[in-house]
């Protein structure tokens, strides 16, 4: 985390400001801000450990591998960070009144970060994304923003559910943004090793429903393929929508029907996860995986196929295909929309210019993805 974020972020509890308390490697503590005597040094610092407080709802908030831990309620990363701490910091929060946040999470949330935390541990950087290369992906993205190289210079962009934050960097390295993601997920703490170096690039751990940022902070918010996996994904548009600043965009993909209308063989599939996810959602993580092990080379048949009809631009490892049984069959929430309704949400929350994005604004290896589910923009 740069320090500088700082001031960015508010107490996903009460909107409040929060303090920084930094540990250092050889477990000095102190307190630092960057509009302290020095801003510029302090600003451009990098903080691997520390901890973050609000002084209204006297919470603390664990920085976690460069990641702050921004969730309303209490996971066991964030007691495995606490009990790293030095004891006189501990004992300093304690006798001050600061603890954990205690509430309660949202309905399931706690199986979404299990699930995409164990789909995201292992998945490789590298020249393929999905079933299209890394080129196509980063195409496509700025096909669905609407947006080329410099367009988001000086703007403030957020991606919801950034996994392992490849968009989120794209955001930040060409369209020129300083570029927010945001996960449930561990996938967080990848996403920040592997994009340190840029300081205008931050990454935190938290909830759609309760972010920790002031309302309108973003010019460009962002989400692909992530709010559909909420328990209401018209409740998560809506505080997605809260980001958006006035005269700002928001971009959602979700799951849409004519994914699953195309053919019978895919109606049978849909209506095999329709009966069988919810219970392998329930598993342990590990178990889900061994379970779904058995599909790995019908998803590996599948993508070659695709390769060879020229809408895939790459054939699944044994890696990825497992990724991909993972997203389709683990997630306990996997809600699909038509267009119109989606459409009709943003009419509601008072966005406007609303814009279907086709399969002609992105590569070929991207258009079924496109075309067969929803991918709309509108401002505020």
């Amino acid at each position: 985390m740069w320090m500088d974020a700082v001031p960015l972020m508010v107490c996903p509890r009460c909107q409040a400001s929060l303090a920084c308390t930094v540990i250092e490697d050889d477990g000095y503590v102190h307190e630092a801000l960057p509009t302290d005597a020095n801003p510029t040094t302090v600003s451009q610092r990098w903080v691997e450990r520390g901890v973050l407080t609000c002084d209204l709802c006297r919470c603390f908030y664990p920085i976690h591998r460069a990641v702050p831990i921004l969730l309303r309620y209490k996971t066991a990363l964030g007691e495995s960070a606490y009990s790293g701490w030095p004891d006189s910091l501990r004992q300093k929060l304690s006798e001050t009144g600061f603890g954990f946040p205690a509430d309660e999470a949202p309905p399931g949330e706690e199986f979404v970060a299990a699930s995409f935390s164990t789909e995201w541990e292992t998945y490789d950087y590298g020249p393929t994304l999905w079933t299209a290369s890394t080129a196509d992906r980063l195409r496509a993205f700025r096909g669905e923003c609407g947006l080329k190289d410099g367009d988001l210079a000086g703007k403030h962009f957020c991606e919801i559910g950034c996994g392992l934050g490849i968009l989120t960097n794209e955001a930040a390295a060409t369209l020129g943004a300083d570029a927010w993601g945001m996960d449930l997920s561990t996938s967080v703490f990848r996403a920040a090793a592997q994009f340190r170096d840029n300081p205008r690039l931050h990454f935190v751990q938290a909830s759609v429903f309760s972010a920790p940022f002031k309302p309108q902070q973003f010019d460009f918010v962002y989400s692909h393929g992530v709010l559909h996996h909420t328990f209401s994904t018209k409740e998560a548009v809506h505080h997605a929508a809260e980001l958006v600043s006035s005269g700002g965009t928001l971009y959602l993909w979700l799951y849409g029907y004519d994914d699953v209308r195309v053919s019978l063989p895919r109606r049978l599939a849909f209506a095999l996860e329709e009966r069988t996810r919810p219970v392998i959602a329930r598993l342990p993580p590990r178990v889900a995986t061994a379970v779904l092990w058995p599909l790995v080379p019908i998803y590996q048949v599948a993508s070659l196929l695709g390769r060879l009809s020229g809408t895939h631009g790459s054939t699944y490892s044994a890696q990825q295909a497992i990724h991909a049984a993972r997203d389709r069959f683990t997630p306990l929430y996997a809600h699909r929309h038509e267009f119109s309704e989606v459409a009709s949400w943003y009419d509601e929350i008072g966005l406007h210019g609303l814009h279907k994005v086709d399969a002609s604004e992105v590569p070929p290896t991207w258009a079924l993805a496109i075309e067969r589910n929803v991918s709309i923009r509108g401002q505020r």
